[in-house]
């Protein structure tokens, strides 16, 4: 494909350019101040739109012209007075002109390019257009975001700015949702959006704006003034064959004070409303707050994965769900936002595997089919509170409640023999946070933060089997079960100093506590006809108590394009370990994490860095725990037995460069991480178990490079997306009775993507990735996956809209491939000033009815057969109002 599609842009690109003119310049003030961001048009005769552009940060522009002739030259910038000059043009023969501006006493209207996408940076902020982004085939904001230069949509919901995941997607400011922006996104019109704002080194404290060195990324929608102060939204109904049926709807109103956002959906068509949520729920990213508390340890689980699919295609669902969120300005300096999440969905699964062990001395097969259904019942509510007690003073409160049922339910055949296992999981989850800010000198700030959480996670598992082999020599073994209490406990208390010097530098200083307490028991059981066994060894009752008194410092130097970091981050741990076997040991380790970093800006779009790190992290829970705890149906793991704190080290150096209005990107980066200490597993691997146990050993190693692009090519009219991304990993095991093992393991991915912005009634999306993975021991397994698509869009008027979405996927690996490919198709129809819309949308064309996938381990390889959802037709009508 890439033997296509590169001769095939090159053409395009080498066409037009045969008999080009090009007028270059620079444009100063007076005082000869470089003027980034002014405006530059050139004019026919008639006053029509020949070429437009805007000057750079530098101050510089380019204008291409496809023909000489007489024009009229238009310089703009607000605050200083318009230029407009006559110029002659020739055929291939470049010119360069400067401009001066004088600066005006009237502020100049701004001026509005139609022909161009409207984007404006106003100082770390970029501003879209959201009409100008619109190609007409939007339906909600996230699909209005996947048009944005350099933004990247995942599938659940995640969006990445670059390579920096954004924060939070607020509305006229206000945040609603925070790391749970998905539910905003996936479900919110896009129509009523006037802009959309990418910040920039975006701070989630507004009073640490300027002072701290922040890299984070946040996006803000702003709301087209007909649509505030009033009560909008839309309703939707849709049903097809099997009865499938998707119902939904949105009610909103975003006004100056108040701002509420509803939605509801009901659906069986394998349509995920909801998107990642746990950033909101696990980690609120609403205000600062302490850090590592972490969450219960979580032994089983019952999801049913997938292959690397659109979740739509597989996601047997009968989904319900309403969340609610509410920003209510209780006076002018007090905000209190209410958010509230209610869901239910029964999720089915089947599929069918089969994997080969085969190392030196150790051969088998096993095939295992799964027919499981799962029943997950989830409910958040959560307050933030805002009190600005003055411009330099604020205090932030949060309280948080999330709780959640999980019942699977899995019907296993494992070499032919049928069973039944369930696993019902229980959480509740219950979060408090304090902050107070004080700001003063404009360039010193305290953080006075507190944190107290506690987590239960209990889970109740049995099989109405013995599927163990010569594991357990019982006679008469009729069922087997898990009963499994988790809980977490957090306390925290954390001051921040950071202090903004005069020539920039920046000293930074945080001291803090944290108490984390971890609670684990476990009660694996064999059922007999005369009663119950509890295996020794397989047997967990521990108590994991890890104090933390920290303290954190660092200085950053500002030496002219040179910034130079340095921190350490101090620790005294007081570790305490009840195990099971009533016996307790204590450790109070001591340790420096040191970081270095360097960057070097040979302008603002033009940044090289470099870091290293040396850090020293304590055992977790389960690397401490002194006993076999069963994971899933048929493995055991057992951690260390005692403390230890693992030493590692990190280096990497990156080089990024951009157009200040991000019409193109490039970075690249190189990383390498080396493991002093590492745990490893000792593993006794048979067909029917597996038990494996750790161990502490030095070596291993990672290096990684990357390389990421994007491009808006007026040429092409679009933008053109690259990627590659390469590691390498070595890390050791011991299986059987192997000895230490070396593993090599390789990966390999490539992406290249195109985007048109015709402006016109066709558009399209067309892209490949190619993922390639070997592992290496005393055999090599390899894997390839490649997957193309291509997304044909067709749009007649306001009224009518047509979309066709096409994917293959191919995998290698047995030395055979398989190949399968998907097509979609939506066409929709608007009228009554697009009031209402029929929708008619067909999945799955080709009925693929199953789709197996090829995945490599240093022991063996598998295969996987899912079932997919068949093909369906459904036909809808949204009602806006």
């Amino acid at each position: 494909m890439l033997k296509i599609i590169f001769p095939f842009l090159f053409f395009l690109l080498a066409i037009p350019a045969l008999a080009q003119t090009q007028l270059t310049g620079k444009i100063t003030a007076l005082s000869g101040e470089t003027l980034p961001g002014a405006s530059v048009v050139i004019k026919n005769n008639e006053g029509k739109f020949v070429a437009y552009g805007i000057s750079q940060e530098n101050g510089s522009y380019t204008l291409t012209v496809k023909k000489g002739g007489d024009y009229t030259l238009e310089v703009n910038f607000l605050g200083f007075q318009k230029i407009t000059q006559k110029i002659t043009l020739t055929d291939g023969k470049n010119l360069t002109q400067n401009f001066t501006l004088k600066e005006s006493e009237e502020q100049l209207k701004e001026l509005v390019i139609e022909a161009e996408q409207p984007v404006r940076l106003h100082g770390d902020t970029l501003v879209y257009d959201a009409k100008a982004l619109s190609t007409g085939h939007e339906v909600v904001v996230e699909d209005l975001l996947k048009n944005i230069p350099g933004v990247t949509v995942q599938k659940d919901g995640k969006i990445f700015y670059g390579e920096t995941e954004v924060e939070k997607v607020m509305v006229d400011g206000d945040d609603l949702f925070n790391r749970g922006y998905s539910l905003l996104t996936k479900n919110m019109p896009s129509k009523p959006l006037d802009k959309v704002e990418v910040l920039q080194n975006y701070s989630n404290n507004k009073l640490l704006k300027g002072i701290e060195d922040s890299k984070g990324v946040a996006l803000n929608l702003t709301i087209d003034e007909k649509y505030k102060n009033l009560w909008f939204g839309d309703a939707s109904l849709g049903y097809g064959n099997d009865e499938r049926y998707n119902v939904g709807g949105n009610l909103m109103n975003f006004s100056k004070l108040y701002k509420n956002f509803l939605t509801v959906n009901l659906n069986n068509a394998g349509y995920d409303r909801v998107g990642d949520i746990n950033g909101m729920i696990y980690n609120s990213n609403d205000m600062e707050s302490t850090g590592g508390a972490g969450n219960a340890t979580s032994i089983m689980s019952g999801s049913l994965g997938g292959p690397r699919l659109d979740e739509s295609r597989f996601r047997f669902n009968n989904a319900e769900m309403a969340t609610l969120s509410t920003v209510i300005p209780l006076s002018q300096k007090v905000k209190l936002t209410l958010k509230g999440f209610l869901g239910f969905d029964e999720l089915r699964g089947w599929n069918n595997s089969y994997s080969v062990v085969d190392i030196p001395g150790t051969f088998f097969e096993n095939t295992q089919s799964n027919s499981a259904k799962n029943k997950l019942k989830k409910g958040y509510v959560s307050a933030y509170f805002n009190y600005d007690i003055s411009k330099t003073k604020m205090l932030q409160w949060s309280s948080s409640l999330n709780k959640g049922t999980t019942d699977y339910r899995n019907d296993l055949v494992f070499n032919g023999a049928a069973t039944r296992e369930d696993l019902d999981t229980r959480n509740t989850y219950f979060d408090q946070k304090l902050t107070y800010t004080q700001k003063w000198n404009e360039r010193n700030v305290v953080l006075l933060k507190a944190r107290f959480m506690t987590d239960k996670l209990p889970q109740q598992y049995g099989m109405n089997d013995y599927l163990l082999g010569d594991l357990f020599q019982y006679d008469n073994i009729t069922d087997t079960g898990n009963s499994i209490r988790s809980k977490k406990q957090y306390a925290g208390l954390q001051a921040d100093f950071k202090l903004k010097q005069k020539n920039n530098d920046l000293i930074e200083f945080t001291v803090g506590y944290d108490d984390n307490r971890d609670d684990l028991s476990t009660r694996f059981s064999l059922f007999t006809d005369t009663g119950a066994i509890q295996p020794d060894g397989f047997q967990s009752h521990s108590k994991y108590n890890v104090g933390d008194l920290y303290a954190n410092s660092g200085y950053k130097w500002e030496l002219g394009k040179l910034s130079i970091g340095a921190n350490a981050s101090i620790h005294q741990l007081f570790n305490r370990f009840e195990g099971t076997e009533g016996s307790t040991k204590k450790q109070n380790p001591f340790f420096v994490n040191p970081v270095v970093n360097a960057s070097f800006r040979f302008n603002p779009q033009n940044i090289l860095s470099a870091n290293y790190s040396y850090r020293v992290s304590n055992s977790s829970l389960l690397q401490v725990n002194d006993a076999y705890v069963l994971t899933s149906s048929r493995s055991f793991s057992k951690g260390l037995g005692y403390f230890n704190q693992l030493e590692s080290s990190s280096a990497g150096i990156s080089y990024a460069t951009k157009h200040y209005l991000n019409r193109y990107s490039f970075n690249w980066g190189l990383n390498y991480s080396k493991q002093n200490d590492a745990i490893r597993s000792r593993t006794q691997l048979d067909q029917n178990s597996s038990l494996s146990e750790a161990f502490v050993m030095k070596g291993g190693d990672r290096f990684a490079a990357n390389f990421n692009s994007h491009i808006v090519v007026k040429k092409l009219k679009g933008s053109v997306q690259a990627g590659v991304t390469a590691s390498k990993s070595v890390y050791y095991n011991i299986v059987n009775e192997s000895g230490l093992r070396k593993i090599n393991s390789y990966m390999q991915n490539y992406t290249l993507g195109w985007r048109s912005d015709f402006k016109a009634a066709f558009d399209f999306n067309i892209g490949t990735a190619w993922d390639y993975s070997q592992t290496k021991t005393e055999m090599t397994f390899k894997n390839s996956t490649k997957v193309s698509f291509l997304d044909l869009m067709y749009k007649s008027g306001k009224n009518f809209n047509m979309k066709l979405t096409t994917e293959h996927y191919n995998f290698g690996g047995l030395d055979r491939f398989n190949d399968y490919f998907f097509s979609d198709f939506e066409s929709s129809y608007s009228f009554k000033d697009q009031k209402y819309i029929i929708t008619l949308n067909a999945r799955n064309l080709f009925n693929t009815d199953t789709f197996t996938t090829y995945s490599i381990s240093d022991t063996g390889y598998s295969t996987y057969s899912y079932r997919l959802l068949p093909r369906y037709v459904m036909l809808s009508l949204k009602f806006r109002f």
